[in-house]
């Protein structure tokens, strides 16, 4: 057998334990859930790619600099997904009046609805998983990508 063959075959254990696969899949469940469901209550031109803007912008409105850093993508990708969610009627946008540079984003009644039927179903979601589960292990769980997430942003700042 040749080294690279047996390095390969020595990391084999870890394709059945990869946690980053099984978030992938999770997260690819959850988006055909989500928009099944969606559809269904009448958002047939939704797409999930637009559901980080969507879900960031606060009920007074999110300037665009803040919503692209929430939504953790750049400004340009932030903009072209607001104005598809524009055009679609979900969102609003105006001029900031502190920096007339920015814009602020809110929601249209719409969008309003769209993001009270969304919480919904993560709520429905959530409520299946904690009878699934138990809830103090589904809490646990939640808490611990929380913890994950936060060292990795605290080591992408760093560099550490």
């Amino acid at each position: 057998m040749k080294a690279l063959d047996k390095k390969l075959l020595d990391t084999e254990y870890i394709r059945n334990k990869n946690w980053v696969k099984l978030i992938a899949i999770l997260k690819h469940q959850f988006s055909e859930w989500t928009t099944a469901r969606l559809i269904r209550d009448g958002y047939d031109d939704f797409k999930m790619v637009y559901m980080p803007v969507l879900m960031n912008i606060t009920p007074v409105g999110t300037n665009n600099n803040e919503l692209a850093n929430h939504c953790r993508v750049t400004k340009q990708a932030m903009s072209k997904v607001a104005k598809e969610l524009q055009k679609r009627g979900y969102i609003k946008s105006k001029t900031d009046l502190k920096d007339k540079r920015s814009t602020i984003f809110m929601l249209t009644d719409r969008g309003k609805k769209l993001v009270i039927e969304s919480r919904a179903c993560v709520k429905d979601l959530t409520t299946e998983y904690q009878a699934l589960v138990g809830a103090d292990e589904f809490d646990r769980t939640t808490e611990l990508l929380k913890k994950i997430i936060a060292h990795n942003d605290r080591t992408l700042l760093t560099g550490k």
